[in-house]
């Protein structure tokens, strides 16, 4: 339901523009000619609408996406000044016009004074105004953020319950009950785990590093027992702080990558390296696999491309501006480090 507020966004922030409009027409054309309210009203809402415009819709956006809201309180403060400025300016000129017979004298002219006063009238127009579209913006702003996140979450969610890794394990358990019934049951009870974790901690916002790196073994233990001997597989965890928080499933696409595009033949064993190290309540992660020299096979899993694409915009948005993603894609080798700050 509150994401179909977003939809009608435009027709909201045009019914507020009306609604001010219409507030300074009927105050303005209670004491002067029609025509010339009409016009002093005009002149304030269309000398408004880029700087509220501006403030509210793009200084905003910003300062949410960065996470700098005190940065953007003092842009407000600026902007709201300028314009306080601006709107005694507007009536001088209109007092002018009454001046030289333009237009004829109103009651409204007749009290108003070059003073203090008037500008802290133009002050308190000038925050109603804005803090009416900035609350507008960062509502909407706020729930177009949820409505990518969820969209996102769920997109990364569905990825990593991948039918063919799912197939291909337990076809492997049911070969594994016949010839190595211990085996096949540790397979399973890891096999367990990592749904579990997928379909329940994937829903949470944040889970600690500790619950993320446990998820990261159990998947490694299962493709080790897959793979056997075919792989040189190594991995090293230090984490400084187990209990440190980090959005889950955050990790598990460039490590599943890793396994679903290596190398692997006979004459030429693969490898897969990964590294994840927590230190400051900083997360860094590195993985590297090798992979085919001719790249035919690997360029045609298109299925990473989304993988990360949908990976990339979870980053952008629990960590923006807190992440860095450097890939380094060569013949021989295929690697990724990515740092966040938490």
């Amino acid at each position: 339901m509150k994401y179909s507020y977003i939809k009608n966004y435009n027709g909201f922030f045009i019914l507020i523009w009306v609604l001010i409009f219409a507030v300074l027409g009927v105050q303005y054309m209670e004491s002067m000619n029609t025509f010339e309210g009409f016009l002093l009203a005009t002149s304030i809402v269309v000398t408004a609408y880029p700087f509220t415009t501006y403030l509210s819709r793009r200084l905003l956006r910003r300062a949410m996406e960065s996470k700098n809201m005190v940065k953007f309180i003092i842009q407000f403060f600026i902007f709201t000044l300028i314009y306080s400025a601006l709107i005694p300016v507007i009536v001088y000129l209109f007092n002018q016009l009454e001046t030289i017979g333009l237009f004829s004298p109103s009651e409204f002219m007749g009290r108003w004074n070059n003073s203090w006063n008037e500008f802290l009238n133009g002050l308190l127009t000038s925050l109603l105004i804005n803090l009416s579209f900035c609350g507008l913006s960062f509502f909407e702003q706020n729930i177009r953020l949820q409505k990518e996140l969820a969209e996102s979450s769920l997109q990364i969610l569905q990825a990593q319950i991948n039918p063919h890794f799912m197939f291909n394990v337990l076809n492997h358990i049911n070969i594994l009950i016949r010839k190595e019934p211990e085996l096949a049951s540790s397979v399973l009870v890891q096999y367990t785990h990592i749904l579990r974790y997928q379909l329940y901690n994937g829903r949470k916002d944040y889970v600690s590093i500790n619950q993320e790196v446990e998820f990261l073994k159990d998947f490694i233990e299962v493709e080790k027992i897959r793979w056997k001997n075919s792989l040189d597989i190594k991995y090293l965890w230090e984490i400084e702080d187990f209990n440190v928080t980090i959005a889950p499933l955050m990790l598990i696409t460039f490590v599943e990558n890793a396994f679903k595009h290596v190398s692997r033949s006979k004459s030429d064993k693969g490898y897969v390296y990964i590294h994840l190290k927590e230190e400051n309540r900083e997360v860094a992660l590195t993985v590297e696999n090798s992979k085919y020299a001719d790249n035919v096979i690997y360029e045609k899993k298109e299925e990473s491309g989304i993988g990360l694409e949908n990976i990339g915009k979870r980053l952008d948005i629990l960590y923006h501006n807190r992440y860095k993603l450097v890939i380094n894609d060569t013949e021989i080798s295929y690697s990724i480090f990515l740092s966040i700050k938490l």
